[in-house]
């Protein structure tokens, strides 16, 4: 059979490194689906067709409770389901796959199903186009009838992989491998979602928005994937292959030594004390944060709980339970518990995204909270038990008022209250913070910064909500610039009614990850910076080189121009004198995808 040609496609590079590996393609409800070479194809089909004829007794069965409850005029919609069920050449299609390909069922009729999928997508008349999700549904429970027969398991897989999919949830770390997973290629997502987030932090190669993979890409197809230029190359030749073959390897020694220089105090050239802690949410990325030298966890984002859990919401124990490891884990260090900031990502509660408008601007963060007092009691309650084993805060998502964080330290205090009660409870001091995240905030801080002991400035959403841009839309994705003027003098003014108020303040976004912007922070005034655990190393490694005076100038100047591309022409230049050693694999990194130089 003739090999397949390289296919070339372009998305955005959210997490940095060059790897070779063969796909692994989710469906989309994020499955497992696998070739698997099947010795008795007649046994495979016959497991098929036991499948098809369950699923047809399935749908008869729902179309005539729903003819019960509402009429057969509208029972009469699952005709369609049946008709698939029911449709010859489907069917043969999919045995001839089993048989021609030893494959087993599910393989088999996500390869056909897959392909009448787009054909009708392709179609101008959008009656027929919305037909493709029929073919979906019926796909979804011919695979619901087989799964129970063939489980696919992760130590039968390859240990070169790279996942494939539209989406991939944070939730979804938690399921698979990560010793088997070399890369993520998906057609969705930008560098400042969830999942960019911990697959940086997880140094795990990835590029998102890249559209057109899925209908190009086979599970078992070679792909060099290269986060640096957010390049997914599909069965490359063996001359592209060759060709990068340098960057590779530097990439793997990259990831093997990647706790370089973890043993030294952080501190700036002429002796500032600077602390870097871990942004973690992962118990994959705790090893990582002492391996690199982290000084605390500066922000853990306890919605990996929730997104991770079977029942949507862990119980107070088991919380519990998780925040004392970090603690005696981090220990002498601090760590941080950002309470859940569930956004539209996951719910409870009732806070289902699809029934908000605009979920970014809804029913999230320390709203959520205040609007689900109960769950929000346990994981206080969850938090301040924790404490009886070292140093924890709480630091409250998308502050914009002050009423809320009273409403939320009296809900704290009722919980302290009710615990000092009982018998043979410890509980320790638990500073509070609030997250500086949304305009309000900046303009309103020195009402907040009276209410509370720290504050932690979350740049990511900052940015978002400054600039008014989505960001994890990729056709706005330039417009994303960590180093736009406005954003900029917000993060001016946060240092400075810190160091007014006297009151500790710690960068959390991603930005701080970055050589060029950690020195422009630092110029700021923030000298506590917390980072995906494996940026610590490297940022550490420059602020040593680095005065404090000088990093002050760079800041000043930075402040007088009044675009991104002339601050990051700036930076660039000023801070590579600085530093002894080559950061512009980084220079792009800082800025949106058109001002890249």
């Amino acid at each position: 059979m003739a090999s397949k040609a390289e296919t070339v496609f372009k998305g955005n590079a959210v997490s940095s490194g060059i790897v070779l590996g063969q796909a692994l393609k989710l469906d989309s409800h994020n499955r497992l689906i696998l070739k698997v070479r099947v010795d008795d194809v007649e046994t495979e089909a016959a497991r098929y067709l036991r499948a098809i004829e369950a699923a047809k007794d399935q749908v008869e069965s729902l179309k005539s409770r729903l003819e019960e409850k509402i009429g057969r005029e509208h029972s009469i919609i699952l005709d369609a389901h049946l008709l698939i069920l029911e449709d010859r050449s489907l069917n043969a299609e999919i045995l001839d796959i089993i048989r021609n390909s030893r494959a087993n069922a599910e393989w088999a009729v996500i390869q056909a199903t897959d392909r009448l999928v787009h054909a009708y997508l392709s179609l101008e008349d959008e009656y027929f186009r919305e037909r493709h999700s029929d073919i979906e549904q019926v796909a979804e429970r011919i695979l619901l009838n087989l799964s129970g027969d063939r489980p696919i398991r992760w130590e039968d897989l390859p240990n070169d992989l790279i996942i494939v999919s539209h989406d991939f949830n944070p939730s979804n770390f938690a399921t698979v491998d990560l010793k088997k997973v070399r890369g993520l290629a998906l057609e969705s997502g930008g560098r400042t979602s969830h999942t960019a987030i911990i697959s940086r932090g997880l140094r795990l190669p990835a590029v998102m928005g890249i559209h057109g993979l899925l209908t190009s890409v086979s599970t078992g197809d070679v792909l060099l994937l290269n986060g640096d230029e957010g390049q997914v190359v599909v069965n490359p030749t063996a001359g592209r292959i060759e060709s990068m073959r340098r960057p590779m390897e530097a990439f793997a020694r990259t990831v093997e030594s990647g706790a370089g220089q973890s043993g030294l105090a952080t501190a700036t050239k002429d002796g500032t004390a600077v602390s870097l802690r871990a942004n973690t949410e992962l118990p994959y990325e705790l090893s990582a944060a002492k391996a690199c030298g982290a000084e605390g966890i500066g922000l853990f984002r306890s919605e990996f709980l929730f997104f991770g859990h079977p029942r949507g919401f862990p119980e107070m124990e088991e919380q519990l339970a998780t925040y004392r490891v970090l603690v005696k884990e981090m220990s002498p260090h601090p760590v941080a518990i950002r309470t859940l900031d569930a956004g539209s990502e996951k719910v409870y509660d009732g806070a289902d995204p699809a029934t908000q408008a605009n979920p970014c601007m809804g029913l999230r963060g320390i709203r959520l909270s205040l609007h689900a007092k109960d769950a929000f009691r346990s994981q206080i309650e969850a938090i301040l038990r924790a404490s009886s084993e070292g140093k924890i805060e709480i630091v409250l998502p998308m502050i914009s008022t002050i009423e809320e964080i009273w409403q939320a330290r009296e809900l704290i205090d009722q919980v302290r209250s009710r615990l000092m009660k009982k018998k043979g409870v410890k509980l320790n001091p638990v500073p509070l913070g609030a997250m500086i995240e949304v305009p309000a905030a900046v303009l309103a801080l020195e009402l907040l910064a009276g209410e509370v002991d720290f504050l932690c400035v979350g740049t990511n959403d900052l940015i978002q909500y400054t600039l008014a841009v989505d960001r994890g839309n990729p056709q706005v994705a330039y417009l994303f610039q960590p180093l736009h003027p406005s954003v900029l003098q917000c993060l001016h003014r946060v240092a400075e009614v810190a160091k007014k108020m006297n009151k500790p303040v710690r960068i959390c976004g991603e930005i701080s990850s970055n050589p060029f912007i950690a020195v422009l922070l630092l110029g700021m005034g923030f000298t506590q910076l917390s980072m995906n655990p494996m940026s610590i190393p490297q940022i550490r490694k420059v602020l040593r080189e680095v005065p404090l005076e000088a990093s002050k100038e760079i800041a000043r100047q930075a402040l007088t121009f009044i675009t991104a591309r002339d601050v990051h022409k700036y930076l660039v230049e000023a801070v590579s004198k600085l530093v002894g050693h080559d950061l512009m694999a980084y220079a792009n990194e800082i800025t949106a995808p058109s001002l890249k130089v």
